[in-house]
C-alpha cells in the first residue's frame, strides 16, 4: 500500500516582547516607517528577549501541542528541527529538543539549517520518511530568532522581522487525503543576497567584524549581523517564485483554481499581492498573517499554516498549497489535500 504524509496537529507559539511603529519612530525618521509599513502590511513585530533562544520557542510549541492533545511520545519515530538560529554550532539543536521534550530514546531527531523556505523543505523530507516506511510519526518543531541577528540601527529589517515557532505531528495516511507534491529549486547565484558574514568557520567572530558601517542608504549593521540586498531579494521573489509555482503545478497536472486556500511565504504584503496576481488567485483564496507579528524567517509560513487551522479554515477539509521562499536563494513548494476534521489544532495559549 502507497502511504504519504498527513498533518495531524498543529500549534504556535510567540513571544510576548512588542515592537511597534510607535517604539521604531522613536529610532527612525517616523516618515520612513509609516511609508515601510504601508508597503510590507506589517505595523507590529513579536520579539524575543536575549535569553530567549528558537529552541525555547520550538519547546514550548510543541510541549504545549502534546500536553493539550494528550498525544502519546512514545509513538514518534522521529524530531525534525528546521531553524537557522539554532543554540550551538554543535550540537545540533534536535537533540536539546528531544531532551526538553523527553522523547524516547527510539526517536531519531536532525536538524534542517534553512531559513525562509524551510517549511516546504521539512515537509518534503518527513514525507520521504513516511512514504518510504522508515517512520511512521514525526514530530515537525520549525523556529526562528531571527531578530537577534539584525542590528537595532538597521531601518530596513528591524521594520520586517519578528520571531516565532510552530510544531506540527506528521503521520501516515492510507487514503487519497494527505501529501500530494512538492518540487523545490535554487538561484544559487544569490547567496550572497541575505548573508550573516562572521561567526561561521569561514570568517570567524573578531573586534573588527564588530565594527558598525553604514551604507549609502543609511542601513548599519556589521559583520555579525543579518545583511540583505533588498532590491535583489525583491526582485527574485516577484520574478522566480511565481514562475516556480506555475512550474510545480504544470509538472503535476494542477491547476491554482482547484486550491481552497494558497499560502505563502509573509515577506511583505505589497510583494505576496503581486505573487498572487501573477498566479491568478483570488482574494477568497489567499491569506495573511504578519500585521502584528513581522516576517517570522523560517517560522512564516508554519506559523501562517498552524493560524488557518485554528481559525477552521480547513475544518470543512479542501485543498491547501504553500510555497516559501529565501535565503540561498532557494524555494518550495508543497500541495496537500486535508480531510475534513482531521487536523486537531491545539487551543493553548500561543504566548511564549
Amino acid at each position: 500500500m502507497d502511504y504519504r504524509a498527513k498533518i495531524t496537529a498543529s500549534h504556535y507559539v510567540l513571544p510576548g516582547q512588542i515592537l511597534s511603529n510607535e517604539d521604531l519612530s522613536k529610532r527612525f525618521d517616523p516618515k520612513k516607517i509609516s511609508n515601510i509599513s504601508k508597503l510590507s502590511g506589517i505595523y507590529e513585530r513579536r520579539i524575543s528577549p536575549r535569553d530567549v533562544t528558537a529552541v525555547d520557542l520550538g519547546t514550548a510549541a510543541a510541549k504545549r501541542m502534546l500536553d493539550d492533545l494528550n498525544i502519546a511520545k512514545s509513538d514518534f519515530d522521529m524530531l525534525i528541527f528546521a531553524s537557522q538560529t539554532r543554540d550551538y554550532v554543535i550540537p545540533p539543536s534536535s537533540f536539546i529538543l528531544h531532551e526538553r521534550l523527553s522523547m524516547p530514546n527510539s526517536c531519531g531527531a536532525f536538524d534542517l539549517p534553512l531559513g525562509c523556505a524551510a517549511f516546504p523543505y521539512a515537509m518534503g523530507v518527513a514525507n520521504g520518511l513516511i512514504s518510504s516506511g522508515q517512520c511512521q510519526k514525526i514530530l515537525l518543531i520549525i523556529s526562528d530568532t531571527i531578530t537577534h541577528l539584525i542590528n537595532p540601527k538597521d531601518r530596513g529589517l528591524v521594520t520586517l522581522h519578528g520571531d516565532g515557532a510552530a510544531a506540527f505531528v506528521i503521520e501516515k495516511s492510507e487514503g487519497d487525503c494527505g501529501f500530494e507534491f512538492a518540487d523545490f529549486g535554487s538561484d544559487s547565484s544569490g547567496w550572497k543576497y541575505l548573508i550573516v558574514p562572521a561567526g561561521g568557520m569561514r570568517i570567524p567572530v573578531s573586534e573588527q567584524t564588530r565594527v558598525e558601517k553604514t551604507d549609502a542608504n543609511g542601513i548599519t549593521s556589521t559583520d555579525e549581523n543579518l545583511q540583505m540586498n533588498g532590491e535583489a531579494v525583491f526582485y527574485f521573489s516577484i520574478s522566480a517564485i511565481p514562475k516556480a509555482i506555475k512550474t510545480t503545478l504544470a509538472k503535476n497536472g494542477a491547476d491554482i483554481s482547484s486550491y481552497d486556500l494558497v499560502l505563502l511565504h509573509q515577506a511583505n504584503k505589497m510583494m505576496l499581492n503581486q505573487i498572487y496576481n501573477s498566479l491568478g488567485v483570488s482574494p477568497e483564496h489567499r491569506f495573511f498573517f504578519m500585521k502584528k507579528l513581522g516576517n517570522l524567517s523560517a517560522a512564516s509560513s508554519p506559523v501562517l499554516l498552524a493560524e488557518a487551522f485554528r481559525q477552521g479554515k480547513f475544518d470543512s477539509g479542501g485543498r491547501l498549497l504553500l510555497s516559501a521562499f529565501g535565503a540561498g536563494l532557494t524555494w518550495g513548494t508543497f500541495s496537500m489535500k486535508i480531510a475534513p476534521h482531521s487536523v486537531f489544532p491545539s487551543k493553548a495559549s500561543t504566548d511564549f
